[in-house]
């Protein structure tokens, strides 16, 4: 959308206004049969369930907005200590631990214990030197980092009541030495992560100061990296998951940054004391100030290729041989990295355009490999072969705010054992934008709004080559920390906003299918603060429905973007929106005399032509139609899915992107083709208000195999991503 033009014909005429038409059940009749009609009526109804989404994405994006926030004392504690410490003496590994305690979307507290592990070899030296610059440095280092890290769930979900189990350093544990009796001894919920980096990397910098007071910095570098890991999950008393994962990654990064000049430690007031524990404070706080009171802005951009392999294996604690097996398999200590050299032997066989069946054959000698070490057969084994870029701007005022947006493409090709080697083709497109307000030095930030919007496109390829049509997925994380009503209101309307389009044809809207924000956040003139709340919207869209929208006549797609602007800029539609039409050349025209008189009546402020509204509303219609017509033209199945997330994420003619072009492209899809369910959790800390941690189910159709396609793509890349603090 054309912001600026339709921002002021907002205020000049009213957003948000409400529009009667027919119902999306009504605009069925006539063209669904009866008894599967019936079958929608009963079940458009929402659905209300209890727990968590499984998305390894909402983990991380939970994780990340409570991170850094001021807090109460009992949930900021840690058990921090950076020295080279020998904590067990078994481990004879220096690094250093820390203990501290994470709170699970539920509300139910974890207690995590780290080991950093370390060994690194590197070499920078300045090679050049520039009168008046800082130098351009190059650099080439080698390293062998990792970290063992034991998460346990605990009962309670206050913090000062766990703060004697925090304390207790007795209880500390780890993952080295992985010996059978301990791996028996894993608690019900309880997780082990071993990950390990090994990392060659290149780079090059330059930098300047200006007037003392501006730092100027660009650099560039590529960085390959081997990233072993292990998990393990005791599932239930009589089940113990292990996942090995294999990622190999390169990345090719470059970036440019404005900053002020740090603050010297002697100038913020600090400890004059000449001693370890004096100087170890003092730079940690000089480094948190800054952090905070530095003005910051820098724009990056990097390119990503890599492969993963992961094996899964399901096995019974309570088997003394298997348990045997497991602990010569990790070895108890280092040498599992042995283990993880043998396993990719025959990684560099798999690559993206491989046929199906080609690509079996390297998965399942992979497979055959790890099952020969660990002496079970896998449950589960994958690859996963990607490519992406991304753009990232990070904006910083001295502690007023700050701001990271970032853009990502990317593609990912999974393909499993199970499923006959059917082959996962995903196109994905995100946006992520996180803003923190006054953020308080050592102390932390008071207040966040996080989102993160994702597009996914997604195609099966099964052994003998064939595709099926592609399937959209769409998925909105959004979450706020001390926000007010109306903004806590804004987050669940933003879901609703592409709810209430379903299946409309550009006949106004349906508000059957949408969240009770007024039960969730009840609207009263009193002013209101809440402590936090988080929405996650997953909605697809069948491959049924993908074709609805792509072979949509031009007169269609017109009528629905219409129908969205009267959110807008109301009046104008319903003074003009008649006059639009589809001419020869395929583009959206309009009879400018009838729409210039029909106008000439509406009041407008100085220096605003409404007529200018008029031409940008058949312009952008314009723009929306060439789009979708790109996707239906777009050669073959692979090159329509990717233009068609292009599409949806504003990456063509029109800058409508994600809830934006949703909007117009769900009212063009029969409701049967669509479901959609949205998870919300809140810790209001309100008198008289009760907390929400609810599931929501709209358009409750099965038939649509929304359970296995989100399942799918969730547990494939929730297998794959590098496990978030609180997950496997």
């Amino acid at each position: 959308m054309k912001r600026s033009l339709y921002a002021a014909a907002a205020v000049l005429f009213g957003a948000n206004v409400s529009y009667a038409g027919t119902s999306a059940l009504d605009s069925l009749r006539g063209s669904v049969p009866p008894s599967v009609l019936e079958e929608y009526k009963d079940a458009r109804i929402p659905t209300v369930s209890t727990g968590a989404p499984v998305s390894s994405d909402f983990d991380q994006f939970w994780e990340k907005l409570k991170d850094g926030t001021v807090d109460s004392v009992c949930k900021a504690a840690q058990l921090k200590l950076n020295q080279n410490l020998k904590l067990v003496d078994v481990l004879g590994i220096g690094g250093g631990f820390a203990r501290y305690l994470k709170r699970f979307p539920d509300e139910k507290l974890a207690l995590v214990d780290e080991v950093n592990v370390k060994l690194s070899v590197g070499l920078g030296n300045e090679i050049l030197q520039v009168p008046n610059v800082q130098g351009l440095g190059v650099s080439i280092g080698g390293q062998l980092e990792g970290r063992s890290q034991v998460v346990r769930p605990l009962e309670s979900d206050k913090y000062c009541k766990e703060l004697g189990t925090l304390v207790k350093l007795y209880e500390m544990k780890t993952v080295i030495p992985a010996t059978s009796r301990r791996l028996s001894a894993m608690e019900v919920g309880e997780i082990w992560k071993l990950p390990l980096s090994m990392r060659l990397s290149f780079g090059a910098s330059m930098g300047a100061t200006f007037n003392e007071m501006v730092n100027v910095s660009i650099s560039a570098g590529e960085t390959k990296e081997r990233r072993p890991s292990v998990t393990l999950y005791r599932m239930d008393e009589n089940r113990l998951r292990l996942r090995v994962r294999l990622d190999r990654v390169t990345v090719k990064s470059v970036s440019a940054g404005v900053s002020s000049v740090q603050i010297p430690m002697s100038d913020l007031g600090l400890w004059t004391a000449d001693n370890i524990l004096a100087n170890f404070i003092n730079k940690t706080w000089a480094s948190q100030v800054n952090k905070w009171i530095a003005a910051q802005l820098s724009l990056g951009y990097s390119r990503t290729f890599g492969k993963k392999l992961l094996v899964e294996f399901i096995l019974n604690p309570k088997d003394p041989v298997q348990m045997e097996t497991l602990e010569k398999f990790l070895q108890g200590d280092f040498s599992i990295l042995k283990r993880f050299v043998e396993l990719g032997l025959h990684f560099n066989d798999f690559a993206e355009n491989d046929e199906t069946a080609s690509g079996l054959g390297n998965l399942t000698d992979t497979a055959a490999h790890a099952s020969q070490e660990v002496g079970a057969k896998p449950d589960f084994a994958a690859s996963d072969i990607y490519h992406g870029h991304s753009h990232n701007l990070h904006a910083q005022i001295p502690i007023a705010h700050s701001q990271d947006v970032s853009w990502t493409t990317s593609y990912n090709r999974y393909q499993a054992l199970d499923n006959n080697g059917t082959t996962l083709h995903v196109q994905q497109r995100t946006k992520t934008s996180d803003g923190k307000t006054l953020n308080v030095p050592i102390l932390g930030t008071k207040r966040k709004h996080n989102t993160q919007k994702t597009i996914y496109v997604v195609n099966k390829e099964t052994a003998d080559g064939k595709a099926t049509l592609p399937a959209l997925m769409y998925q909105h994380n959004e979450g706020f920390v001390e926000h007010g009503d109306g903004q806590a209101r804004e987050m669940l309307e933003n879901a609703n906003g592409v709810l209430r389009y379903v299946g409309m044809k550009g006949n106004g809207t349906d508000n059957t299918n949408v969240l009770p924000t007024d039960t969730i956040f009840p609207e009263t003139h009193s002013m209101k603060l809440y402590k936090t709340g988080v929405m996650n919207l997953k909605l697809l869209i069948s491959e049924g429905g993908v074709q609805q929208i792509i072979l949509a006549p031009p007169q269609e797609i017109l009528k629905a973007f219409m129908n969205v602007m009267r959110e807008v800029v109301p009046e104008i539609v319903d003074r003009v929106g008649d006059l639009f039409t589809i001419n020869n050349k395929g583009q959206v025209d309009y009879d400018w005399k009838t729409a210039e008189k029909r106008m000439s009546g509406m009041a407008v402020t100085e220096g605003y032509d409404p007529m200018a509204t008029v031409r940008g509303l058949a312009h952008d219609a314009s723009d929306v139609i060439h789009d979708i017509f790109t996707v239906r033209h777009a050669g073959g199945w692979k090159a329509q899915s990717e233009q068609l997330a292009k599409v949806v994420a504003g990456s063509t003619r029109s800058d409508l992107a994600y809830e934006e072009i949703l909007k117009v492209l769900v009212q063009l899809v029969d409701p049967l083709n669509v479901s959609a369910e949205v998870y919300v959790h809140t810790d209001k800390k309100v008198k008289g208000e009760t907390d929400v941690t609810q599931n929501y189910q709209f358009f409750n159709n099965r038939e649509n195999s929304f359970d296995a396609n989100i399942a799918e793509v969730n547990q494939m890349q929730a297998r794959f991503a590098d496990p978030a603090t609180l997950t496997d």
